[in-house]
């Protein structure tokens, strides 16, 4: 058998991040040659992160990248918080938006599986990158941008696009921009608009208002009324433009009151284009 000094055992350490003792013996069981303990390695760490692919992922962050008319945000997930706090897992995240932004990427499965593998290899946790969202804008778009608590990372990301035909470049479209991705991160809509409602989420909520009523009795001739009053309070949850605006302490000016003020200072047809918001291990 070769001898296998700390040297070369450090060297494949360093190169594939296994442990010191996986290898050394990985050095011995391929005769000393380092491609050869280097793909023994990499066998091995498949067959770990084939074992480690069902464990659930709750824990993890949430990035963005932008640059022009495109941004892209994502969400990395792994097992524990701890791991989500070491630099293997913030470099995979900061390398997977980097490459999501340059190459395109448009759909978190375009993600390299065999970085993936290598990494659940050396963390030790399943790891996955478990959605992303891809923005491309143009002259007229303005984005949002909003991660919680604060900077590049966060457990809640936002992103919000408006169009802005005439003030794409101006500070208070901007700034309404990001407070719009601030309130998408704080109250979680569905959708823009409430004009964006399915017909067949309305007509669900409508007959559950009615059935409710009829229940505790109330007159047949006002269900049709309830029935109403309870899209407006489901409009007023999970449309984007209904909620109460989350920065006016009484909560009586809505979103869209807050756009079209906007709108009417810089003489705009500003208009909500779309909206993603991911939170980490949130279905």
């Amino acid at each position: 058998m070769p001898v296998i000094s700390s040297g070369d055992v450090n060297k494949l350490r360093q190169q594939t991040g296994a442990g010191m003792m996986d290898c050394k013996r990985a050095l011995e069981t391929a005769g000393g040659d380092f491609d050869k303990a280097v793909k023994i390695l990499r066998e091995q760490g498949q067959a770990t992160a084939a074992k480690r692919s069902g464990r659930a992922t709750a824990e993890g962050l949430v990035t963005f990248r932008q640059s022009g008319g495109a941004v892209v945000l994502l969400e990395l997930d792994c097992e524990t918080d701890f791991v989500a706090k070491t630099d293997d897992f913030l470099k995979l995240l900061a390398d997977f938006a980097e490459q999501a932004l340059a190459q395109k990427w448009t759909d978190a499965s375009q993600a390299p599986q065999e970085r993936m593998k290598e990494m659940i290899a050396r963390l030790g946790e399943n790891i996955s990158l478990r959605r992303l969202s891809r923005f491309e804008g143009g002259a007229t778009s303005v984005f949002g941008i909003y991660i919680h608590p604060s900077g590049d990372k966060g457990k809640v990301g936002a992103v919000v696009e408006l169009d802005a035909p005439k003030s794409a470049s101006s500070d208070d479209v901007k700034a309404l921009a990001r407070d719009l991705a601030m309130q998408t991160a704080a109250t979680a809509p569905r959708w823009v608009r409430r004009e964006d409602l399915p017909a067949e989420t309305v007509d669900s909520e409508k007959a559950i208002a009615r059935a409710l009523a009829q229940k505790e009795g109330k007159p047949e001739k006002i269900w049709d009324k309830i029935a109403d009053g309870k899209i407006n309070q489901f409009s007023q949850m999970f449309c984007l433009l209904e909620q109460p605006f989350v920065k006016d302490p009484g909560g009586k000016t809505l979103v869209k009151q807050l756009v079209e003020a906007v709108a009417k200072k810089t003489g705009d047809a500003l208009r909500v284009k779309r909206f993603a918001r991911y939170k980490v291990g949130e279905e």
